[in-house]
C-alpha cells in the first residue's frame, strides 16, 4: 500500500473498534481512518456501555479475549486489575468497554507513523457514489470522502409492538430496553411493570431493578414464556460433523443433534458440550440450507434455538427463580392483545397460551424486551433509509440483516457485491446466522481489515 488510503468506519462500537484496532496493527504506509460515532467517546456499543455495574458479560473472561489467537487476552488483562479474577467469572460489562478502549490507545500508539486515527463525533446519515471514492454524508452537512466505508452498525432497538401508538410512546410510560437504561434508578420502587420478551435483555432489566430494590410486582410476557438455559460448567467434546456430510434439512439436523445428544450423555457429557462443539459449523450449515428450510427453521425452532445457545448466568437464572418462588416475579406465555391508558396505569390484556379469555394486567411501566429490530426495511435510522433507498445495499432474503458476499462485501440493488462498501456483525445475520458474539466478529474485523488495506 503505497498510496494514501482514507477508511470511513461507520459506528463506534465493538465491531467498528476491532476493525479500527486491526487497521492501526497492519497498516504499514499512508492510511487515515475516519471513526464516526454520533456520541462522545467510544464505549463499545449500548451493551457493554450500561451504567449498572450488574450487568454483567453472559461469556466467562477466559473466553473473551478481543483476539483469535491470543485467546487469554481479556483474563490476563483482567488479572492486572482484579489479580484473583478467575477465568470462569463473569465480570461486569463496563470492564469490557474499557478493555476495548485500551487496546485501540494501545493501537493507536504503536501504530505507522502515516497511519491516523480521526474521531468524528457526528452521525452518517448516508453514503453516495462518487467517481472513484464513496461520500459519508453526515448529520452537520460535512461530506467526508472514502475509499472504503466500513457499516459497522451493531444492533438496532427493538421495534414498537402492535398496540403502542404515539401517545404512548410519548407517555413516559413505555420504554425500549435501550432508552430505559439510564432512568431505571428514577423509577417509582413500588411501580408495577410489564416486561415484553423473556431473553436475556429482559433478564437484563430484572437485575438491575432487583439491584436497585425494586418492590413492586413485575411482570413478563413472550409468546413462549421461555427462559434461557444457565451456563454449566462442560467438558470439550469431539467435533461429531468433522468426517460427515450433514443435512441439508432442519429435520434432518435435528435429528442428527439429538442423536448426538444422547450419546453424549450415555458418556457422561452435557448437551452445552454438544452445543459447543457444534458453533465452529454454524455458519458453513446455515449456508448449506435452502432458503425454504431456513424459514421453516425461524418459524418452528428458532425459539428454543436461542435460550440454549444464548446462554444465561447461574446466578442470574438463580435470581429470577428467586422472585418467582416469591411471587413478584410472573412469568406468562401468551400475546399483548392490547393496551389500554387509565390515569397513571396501562391495562394490558394478554391472551396467554392455549386459552381464550384475557388476562387484565394494571402496570405503570411497559419495557420492550424483544431484542434488536433486524428487518432493516422498518428502520428510522436516516443511513439505512437511504442506503436502501439509493440501492447500495439491499436486505438478505430473510430479512434478518443485509445482504452480503464475502467477507462482508455489501451486494447492491442489482445483485452486485462493492469493492468498496462492507460490513460485519448483527447485519450479516441472514447470511450467516451466527455473527452477533465477540467470538465471530473479532476474526470477521480482522480478515476484514486485511481486505480493507490489501484490495
Amino acid at each position: 500500500m503505497s498510496q494514501p488510503l482514507t477508511i470511513a468506519i461507520i459506528g463506534g462500537g465493538f465491531s467498528g473498534s476491532m476493525v479500527a484496532i486491526h487497521l492501526l496493527k497492519l497498516a504499514t504506509g499512508p492510511l487515515t481512518i475516519k471513526f464516526i460515532e454520533p456520541r462522545p467517546r467510544i464505549n463499545v456499543g449500548v451493551a457493554y456501555s450500561t451504567p449498572w455495574e450488574c450487568h454483567l458479560l453472559n461469556v466467562p473472561a477466559g473466553q473473551m479475549s478481543a483476539f483469535t489467537d491470543q485467546p487469554d487476552h481479556f483474563w490476563c488483562w483482567l488479572k492486572d486489575i482484579r489479580s484473583t479474577i478467575e477465568k470462569d467469572a463473569f465480570v461486569p460489562r463496563q470492564l469490557y468497554s474499557r478493555y476495548i478502549r485500551f487496546l485501540l490507545a494501545q493501537a493507536q500508539k504503536q501504530a505507522n507513523a502515516t497511519v491516523k486515527l480521526e474521531w468524528i463525533s457526528d452521525e452518517a446519515i448516508s453514503v453516495k457514489p462518487d467517481a472513484k471514492q464513496l461520500e459519508v454524508c453526515l448529520s452537520n452537512g460535512e461530506v467526508i470522502p472514502a475509499d472504503r466505508v466500513v457499516l459497522a452498525l451493531g444492533n438496532f432497538p427493538p421495534s414498537h409492538p402492535h398496540g403502542i401508538n404515539a401517545s404512548l410512546k410519548e407517555s413516559q410510560r413505555y420504554f425500549t430496553s435501550w432508552d430505559v437504561l439510564p432512568i431505571l434508578g428514577s423509577l417509582n420502587p413500588k411501580s408495577s411493570i410489564l416486561l415484553l420478551g423473556s431473553g436475556l435483555t429482559m433478564m437484563d432489566i430484572v437485575a438491575a431493578l432487583n439491584h436497585q430494590g425494586h418492590q413492586g410486582q413485575i411482570y413478563g410476557v413472550s409468546r413462549r414464556g421461555l427462559l434461557p438455559q444457565p451456563h454449566q460448567p462442560t467438558a470439550a467434546y469431539a467435533d461429531f460433523l468433522e468426517n460427515i456430510e450433514p443435512p441439508t434439512t432442519i429435520r434432518g439436523l435435528m435429528r442428527l443433534v439429538r442423536q448426538e445428544i444422547a450419546q453424549a450423555d450415555s458418556l457422561g457429557y452435557d448437551w452445552r458440550s454438544v452445543f459447543n462443539a457444534l458453533r465452529p459449523h454454524t455458519q458453513t450449515l446455515w449456508q448449506s440450507l435452502p432458503l425454504a428450510e431456513k424459514r421453516r427453521f425461524l418459524r418452528h425452532l428458532r425459539p428454543y434455538w436461542e435460550i440454549h445457545r444464548h446462554r444465561a448466568i447461574p446466578s442470574l437464572v438463580q435470581m429470577l427463580e428467586n422472585l418467582m418462588e416469591t411471587g413478584q416475579l410472573t412469568l406468562y406465555a401468551g400475546r399483548v392483545q392490547k393496551y389500554q391508558p387509565e390515569g397513571k396505569n396501562i391495562n394490558v390484556f394478554v391472551r396467554p397460551r392455549g386459552r381464550k379469555e384475557l388476562l387484565q394486567l394494571p402496570v405503570e411501566v411497559v419495557i420492550n424486551c424483544t431484542g434488536a429490530e433486524c428487518d432493516y426495511r422498518s428502520l428510522k435510522a436516516p443511513i439505512m433509509i437511504n442506503l436502501l433507498a439509493n440501492g447500495l445495499v439491499r436486505p438478505d432474503p430473510l430479512h434478518l440483516g443485509l445482504d452480503v458476499a464475502n467477507h462482508g462485501a455489501l451486494i447492491n440493488a442489482n445483485g452486485k457485491p462493492s469493492e468498496q462498501l462492507y460490513t460485519l456483525g448483527p447485519p450479516q445475520k441472514g447470511c450467516l446466522w451466527e455473527t452477533t458474539a465477540v467470538r465471530e466478529i473479532r476474526q470477521q474485523a480482522q480478515q476484514l481489515a486485511k481486505i480493507l488495506i490489501t484490495s
